[in-house]
């Protein structure tokens, strides 16, 4: 059950804002036993981030939480997919995205409580 919150300093047009969406749900599968069906993804543009300085280029900050620990390659892996798609879709340059990943050893959605 991963979370992926995408937030970057520029503006995103709808269009921007549902490839990025899409390349984060898709990309999720890099990860062993995660999928786009159980992803839940965020993505905000017009963020007040900045990169060493006010003046800073366009940048981005990654949060990736998942469940379980799952393994570094495959954290690496899905880390490289979406700064690429970041570069490619947002302008980004890569070496101005972060990319932080979170283990929980427990996660809940409301559908487990459904009875």
């Amino acid at each position: 059950m991963p979370y992926v919150q995408v937030r970057v300093s520029v503006s995103l047009t709808k269009e921007q804002i549902e490839k990025l969406a899409a390349e984060t749900l898709n990309s999720i599968s890099l990860i062993p036993g995660k999928s786009a069906p159980v992803t839940m993804a965020e993505i905000v543009p017009d963020c007040n981030l900045y990169f060493g300085s006010v003046e800073s280029a366009p940048c981005a900050l990654v949060e990736v939480a998942a469940n379980n620990n799952p393994d570094s390659d495959d954290l690496k892996a899905y880390s490289k997919q979406i700064c690429k798609a970041l570069h490619e879709i947002a302008g980004i340059e890569m070496k101005h995205i972060y990319v932080k990943h979170h283990a929980f050893p427990e996660w809940h959605t409301g559908k487990m409580f459904i009875e």
